[in-house]
């Protein structure tokens, strides 16, 4: 029978406690089923070392958002057990996730269901797909979306709407940060080739393994997160008009008709500053300004359960 070791969040409070019985029960029909809390980033690497040190055939099931399953990439990443092109890493983990978050923006990206008993039947039922992971030079691991400018600056905006208005707390945000940004003077090189030279100020720059973040804003509409390439998007710098009606239009994922806004793929991202530092918002945790930073795919670092018929490597 197979085994399922899911992880909770001991910090979610009562308030999930439903939708996790709900998963629970439909997981208990095809599986094993060990449900553990844990409420840090050590306690977590504890409970899969020593669960996947006695069982390695476990599969590891995540029950939260996307900042619980960033938790358990990077988990897992400094454990030595996500999978590496190079062949210095074991075999890439076989993860399931349970959408509870805020935002659910990966589970969006690969249509995975958000009603809890749904989506334990893709664990039992659904495809194992490779999925990448973007690592970058410090060696910290990103499972959705890195933004520079704009996007990190509406992450801090965000903050003290969000608890309180959940997604609506992120499109409050990003029309802040789109009204205030002045821009930033960044060069950006894409696998060897500059497509920014660091004159022209630009409000935005992200790279993307997903579709979408902050709860739907439609960042990267046809993102593949199994495919080896992120998606960059490069907005310029305009007026604060224009800037408004970027922010708004990320909402709906055709930001890219305006002018100024430029997409492209690739496996390697550098982001220099000819001016001041930039801020850097990965998966939704905020760093302090830098002058550069490179990042790069790790391509099928882990495999996720995804619905039947869904291929998170192939393009819509």
């Amino acid at each position: 029978m197979r085994r399922l070791l899911l992880i909770t969040n001991d910090n979610a409070g009562t308030s999930d406690d439903e939708p996790i019985e709900a998963a629970v029960t439909v997981l208990r029909e095809g599986a094993e089923v060990e449900v553990v809390g844990t409420s840090d980033l050590d306690e977590l690497k504890d409970v899969l070392r020593e669960r996947l040190d006695a069982h390695p055939e476990t599969e590891v099931v995540v029950a939260g958002g996307d900042g619980s399953l960033h938790a358990m990439i990077v988990a897992l990443g400094a454990l030595d057990r996500l999978h590496r092109e190079d062949g210095s890493g074991p075999e890439a983990p076989a993860l399931g996730l349970i959408p509870l978050g805020t935002g659910n923006d990966f589970a969006r990206s690969i249509d995975l269901p958000t009603e809890p008993a749904e989506a334990a039947r893709v664990v039992l039922d659904g495809k194992l797909r490779p999925i990448d992971v973007i690592e970058d030079d410090t060696g910290a691991l990103i499972v959705n979306a890195v933004h520079v400018g704009a996007g990190e600056e509406a992450g801090r905006a965000a903050q003290p709407w969000k608890e309180r208005l959940g997604p609506i707390g992120y499109v409050i945000g990003s029309v802040l940060a789109g009204i205030q940004a002045k821009g930033w003077r960044l060069r950006v090189v894409i696998d060897g080739t500059a497509v920014t030279d660091g004159r022209q100020r630009l409000m935005q720059v992200a790279i993307a393994n997903g579709t979408s973040v902050g709860g739907g804003a439609q960042i990267a509409p046809e993102a593949a997160p199994g495919d080896g390439r992120a998606d960059v998007l490069i907005a310029s710098a305009r007026g604060r008009f224009e800037q408004l009606r970027y922010a708004l239009r990320l909402k709906r994922g055709d930001q890219d008709e305006l002018d100024g806004v430029r997409n492209y793929v690739g496996r390697e991202v550098r982001i220099s500053t000819t001016g001041e530092p930039f801020g850097i918002n990965a998966d939704g945790e905020l760093s302090d300004p830098v002058r550069e930073r490179t990042w790069r795919v790790l391509r099928a670092a882990y495999r996720l359960h995804v619905p039947a018929g869904e291929d998170p490597g192939v393009r819509s």
